[in-house]
C-alpha cells in the first residue's frame, strides 16, 4: 500500500483527502497539533518518520485578507514551510505534490484566462508567496507539481472543515432570509473541493511542473450564485436576495479564470463551474432535501 503524508489534515481540503483515501493508502495526517511545518527539523523528521512516496502539502494561511495583514506570518507559512517540507521530500525521496492558488493571477489585466507560464503582477501577499514558494520548491526539488486551485467549496459535513465560500454564503442567505451581495465584475472558477479531492490520485503522476488545477466557466461571481441558486430553489424566484456590487472591481475587473488546457492534455478535467455546483448536489441529495427543508 503507497504511503502518502497530507499536511493541513484537518483543513478544509487536507480533511477531505484524508476521509476519502483512508483505506486505499497508507496516509499519515500532519496538522497543528502535531507538526510545525515552519521547523526545518521538525519538519524533517516527521517527513522521515512517515517515509512517504507522496507529500500532498495542503497547509497554508489561506485567508488573503490575513496575509495582507501580517506578511511575516505568510512568508513563515506560505514560503518557508513549504521549502522546509521540499527538502525533507529531497531527502526521503517522496514526491512532492504543493496546492498553490489562482490568487496568482489577481494582477491579470486582460478577460483572458490565465496559463501557467502567464506572469501578470503580483498584486497581493498570499498570491506573492504561493508563487514564491513554487519556484523555491522546483528549484529544490525539480520533480515536484504545482497546482494552482480555485476558489473551492462543499457542504459543511460533519467532522470535516468548512470554509467561507459561495455555497455556503447562498446557503446562509437563503435559510436566513438576508440578502446576499457580490460583484458583478469579478470572474473566477469555482471549484467543488472533492472534483479537487477525486483528482488528486491523478495529479501525483502528472509530469513535473506548475498546473492550473480547478474548473473554467466564463460567469461573473454573481452570474454563478444567480444560476446556482435557482438550482437550490428549483424555480422558486428567490433572485431578490442577491444585491449586485457594481463598484467592486468596476474600474479594473478582475479576473482569475485559468485555462486548463495543459492539465487537459494530461488526461485531467475539471466541470466547468456551473456543471460542478449541479454534480455536487446530485451527488448530496441528502443534504439538498436538508437545505429545501430548512428554507
Amino acid at each position: 500500500m503507497e504511503k502518502w503524508l497530507v499536511t493541513g489534515a484537518n483543513g478544509f481540503l487536507g480533511s477531505r483527502l484524508m476521509k476519502f483515501y483512508q483505506g486505499k493508502y497508507e496516509i499519515t495526517g500532519a496538522h497543528h497539533g502535531n507538526l510545525d511545518i515552519t521547523d526545518e527539523a521538525a519538519a524533517a523528521e516527521f517527513v522521515r518518520a512517515a517515509a512517504p512516496q507522496r507529500v500532498i502539502h495542503c497547509a497554508a494561511i489561506s485567508n488573503t485578507g490575513t496575509c495582507q495583514e501580517n506578511p511575516g506570518l505568510s512568508e513563515a507559512v506560505n514560503v518557508n514551510g513549504a521549502v522546509n517540507l521540499a527538502r525533507a521530500c529531497r531527502e526521503t525521496g517522496s514526491r512532492l505534490i504543493f496546492m498553490s492558488s489562482d490568487q496568482i493571477y489577481a494582477g491579470n489585466r486582460t478577460m483572458v484566462p490565465a496559463k501557467e507560464e502567464n506572469t501578470p503582477e503580483l498584486v497581493n501577499v498570499y498570491g506573492l508567496h504561493k508563487r514564491q514558494a513554487e519556484e523555491e520548491i522546483m528549484a529544490i526539488l525539480p520533480d515536484s507539481v504545482c497546482l494552482r486551485l480555485p476558489w473551492m467549496y462543499d457542504f459543511p459535513w460533519r467532522g470535516l472543515k468548512s470554509n467561507s465560500n459561495l455555497l455556503g454564503n447562498l446557503l446562509k442567505a437563503l435559510i436566513q432570509n438576508r440578502p446576499l451581495t457580490l460583484p458583478v465584475h469579478d470572474y473566477r472558477g469555482i471549484t467543488w473541493a472533492m472534483e479537487v479531492v477525486k483528482n488528486m490520485e491523478a495529479a501525483g503522476k502528472l509530469p513535473a511542473g506548475i498546473y492550473n488545477f480547478g474548473s473554467g466557466g466564463t460567469l461573473s461571481t454573481y452570474d454563478t450564485a444567480r444560476k446556482v441558486l435557482a438550482m437550490v430553489t428549483e424555480g422558486e424566484d428567490r433572485s431578490g436576495l442577491l444585491i449586485p456590487d457594481r463598484e467592486r472591481f468596476a474600474e479594473q475587473p478582475r479576473n482569475l479564470l485559468m485555462d486548463t488546457e495543459k492539465l487537459r492534455g494530461c488526461g485531467i478535467e475539471f466541470s466547468d463551474t456551473v456543471e460542478g455546483f449541479r454534480r455536487c448536489f446530485e451527488e448530496s441529495p441528502e443534504y439538498m432535501t436538508g437545505m429545501i427543508r430548512q428554507r
